[in-house]
């Protein structure tokens, strides 16, 4: 299948998914286009966290916005500068892919200013309703514009760019601050998530970029290439003014927005000693996919990929010391060590290159959770568990947990056709878990749904790092059953979603925050009452009946009530105070006084004692050590060479105290060793083995180590 059709078949299978959704959940295809694609933007680190905000008057001067967002600390009075982001969504309802021309992009952009303008002045946000999307991204604007520097335009479409549209950086005379349009189209989508991979390649060609770099080779294997590189800081400085996070490799972007801010022994020497900066700092590691290395000069002249994935502080350090202190950066070099990782491997060495090279520093290994051993686990599981069959589905099935992006259509890329409809028979798209629902779903359920609403890589940071501790303290609890109460929570999450958003007098941008609420709540009173979602009888029904359908409507009322009281008496948007400890707090509290909230009878009677949740994960926790331990203990076993084996045997034949039962089941592993059996000892089998040996070595016998 050539590029082209694949595109075309991943179109239509988009369309069909929206249709199907907007069909389920009673929603706009418009907004589901957005909620799907969201994610793809924030974990590329183009937006922090983007709010939904959807203004248009068809005929009017005064623009039109879909979602709004800021980069920088706008937390941080003494860093004034932010970058303000505006999405425009041109969601096209068409069977077939619609070129993305000039002339739209233009319109777009007109559209997108115009709302910026118009938020600049009091009339026009005094004029639109107080509990409007339009006032409320207008009154953001308008409060914080002193501070704005830069505007990044986002267009997001499912039409795909015309070849004709010119690649320049935009200067715009509606506007007096520098504006860039960073458009995704459903090409750039596609290409994204099929890759498999956890960035956007970025492609620097370094003659834009202050010149090659002076590089010395320093190793070289098939799978990874170093160089040891010398980098002006100003070309630093620019290089991140351009692409932002996209720069830092994923992980130290969540370590950087979560912790970092100028670093002000960093400052100081760019401000006082710039030409001790080389010997003062520790400089930057980073990967690369490719590079084009002139021998003769030792330079470096292109590098495909870059990502930094240690020295993200610095980086932003250079940046953003000279914005806030005007200062110079031609006077600063910084030392790069540039790895350059072959495909094959690039999944383990990029992980291992970024932990190592962290390794002294405040990261820990929850900022590495992409190949962490808890995602590899929950996606082996998913690969290995059948699901039980439904009112639905007559078959067996899979709920398929994607670790790397993309990796699902990744998995039917090769296949035939006929390939591909067994692939999505066994795998349904509705049972696609990706990351980012995971960490939703994990903290709301870990009441903390303030957090599950904020962007894609704030969730997942702090999804990951509950991860660590239950891993760090009871890996055992990752199991079979750890995965199929997973799959139940997304059933609960996945039908309370669809009873929220079929609510049509509920703002649109605020139901994913009522879903989350809905769930928490229901929640914090079963813990009042000892009681527990019946995640077993959910997982074997695959679904979920019309009691729960009922309770989350009622829930879902009266919270979107509370949540709509809490704004007015705050005068703070529903979506930006739902985000706070403080709101939750709020909540918390009503929920404790027993007024507004209550447990339907008949949703009660689907309901079960936690203790026997409770109990159920201990019991599966148990088992799986007792697995883990019994697997050990064969391995151990099987770690002496059968020779050795065989001479404790004739050695305590010889001294007549090895009776025949015990020498069968001693020769059971120096059979399996020599290939004279194909049969594992079971795990009782080694329980027996080893009581052997201990019998054994009373009597003075002893196994050789190996």
């Amino acid at each position: 299948m050539n590029e082209l059709t694949e595109l075309q078949s991943y179109y239509a299978d988009l369309m069909n998914e929206l249709d199907h959704s907007s069909t389920s959940q009673g929603n706009y295809k418009e907004l589901l286009f957005i909620e799907k694609l969201l994610p793809y933007i924030e974990e590329q680190g183009v937006v922090n966290d983007l709010e939904l905000y959807h203004f248009y008057k068809p005929g009017s001067s005064y623009g039109r916005i879909d979602g709004l967002g800021f980069n920088g600390d706008f937390n941080d009075l003494d860093l004034d500068q932010l970058e303000l982001v505006i999405l425009i969504n041109d969601f096209i309802h068409d069977d077939n892919i619609k070129s993305l021309t000039n002339s739209r992009i233009e319109l777009l952009k007109k559209l997108g200013l115009n709302f910026f303008n118009s938020a600049l002045k009091k009339d026009f946000i005094e004029s639109l309703e107080e509990s409007s999307d339009g006032y409320r991204a207008a009154k953001e604007i308008f409060q914080k514009y002193r501070r704005i520097e830069s505007i990044k335009l986002i267009i997001l479409t499912n039409a795909q760019i015309s070849n004709r549209v010119a690649d320049k950086k935009e200067v715009d005379e509606d506007v007096n601050i520098p504006l860039t349009i960073d458009i995704w189209d459903i090409k750039r989508i596609f290409d994204l998530e099929n890759s498999q991979s956890k960035s956007e390649a970025i492609e620097i060609d370094l003659d834009d970029w202050g010149g090659s770099i002076p590089s010395l080779l320093a190793t070289q294997s098939e799978e990874l290439i170093s160089y040891l590189c010398v980098v002006n800081g100003q070309t630093i400085a620019d290089l991140y003014d351009e692409y932002g996070a996209r720069l830092l490799e994923a992980n130290v972007r969540s370590f950087l927005q979560f912790r970092g801010k100028i670093n002000k022994g960093i400052r100081k020497t760019i401000k006082t000693e710039p030409e001790y900066f080389f010997s003062y700092n520790n400089g930057l590691t980073a990967t690369a996919s490719d590079v084009e290395y002139d021998k003769s000069r030792q330079v470096i002249t292109k590098i495909n990929n870059l990502q930094i994935v240690n020295g993200g502080q610095t980086t932003a350090s250079l940046l953003l010391t000279q914005k806030k202190d005007k200062v110079d950066l031609k006077n600063i070099q910084v030392q790069l060590k540039l790895n350059v990782v072959s495909d094959a491997k690039s999944d383990d060495l990029i992980s291992n290159i970024s932990r190592f090279a962290n390794s002294q520093n405040a990261i820990k290994d929850s900022d590495f959770f992409s190949n962490h051993p808890f995602h590899r686990s929950l996606e082996r599981l998913s690969r290995q568990i059948l699901a039980p069959t439904s009112k639905e589905r007559i078959k067996p099935t899979r709920w398929y947990y994607e670790r790397a992006r993309g990796s699902y259509l990744n998995a039917q890329s090769k296949l035939t056709d006929a390939g591909k409809k067994a692939f999505k028979s066994e795998h349904p798209k509705e049972q696609l878990i990706i990351k980012t629902d995971l960490a939703k779903i994990y903290l709301i359920f870990d009441k903390r749904p303030h957090d599950a609403i904020k962007g894609a890589q704030i969730a997942f940071s702090g999804f990951a790092q509950l991860i660590e501790k239950i891993w760090d303290s009871q890996p055992d609890t990752v199991n079979d059953y750890f995965f199929k109460e997973l799959v139940a929570k997304f059933i609960i999450w996945n039908a309370c979603k669809k009873a929220v958003y079929k609510q049509e007098e509920f703002v649109g941008n605020t139901k994913a925050t009522l879903t989350a609420y809905t769930i928490h709540v229901l929640k914090a009173l079963m813990d009042k009452q000892g009681l527990e979602f019946n995640y077993p009888k959910i997982w074997q029904d695959q679904t979920v009946n019309d009691f729960y359908h009922d309770q989350f409507i009622e829930t879902s009322i009266k919270i979107n009530a509370l949540l709509n009281q809490f704004s007015e008496e705050t005068g703070k948007a529903v979506l930006s105070m739902a985000k706070s400890k403080d709101n939750l707090v709020k909540v918390q509290t009503i929920i404790d006084k027993g007024e507004c909230f209550s447990l339907d009878m008949m949703f009660k009677t689907q309901l079960v004692s936690k203790s026997v949740i409770e109990e159920k994960r201990q019991d599966s926790a148990q088992q799986n050590k007792t697995v883990t331990r019994a697997v050990s203990g064969l391995i151990e076993l099987c770690n002496t060479p059968p020779a050795k084996w065989l001479s404790l045997i004739k050695d305590a034949e010889d001294k007549g105290v090895l009776s025949e039962p015990d020498k069968q089941i001693l020769s059971l592993v120096p059979n399996v060793l020599l290939g004279k059996s194909l049969k594992t000892p079971t795990d009782k089998q080694v329980d027996l083995i080893n009581k052997t040996l201990v019998k054994l070595e009373d009597k003075g016998i002893y196994l050789e180590a190996g």
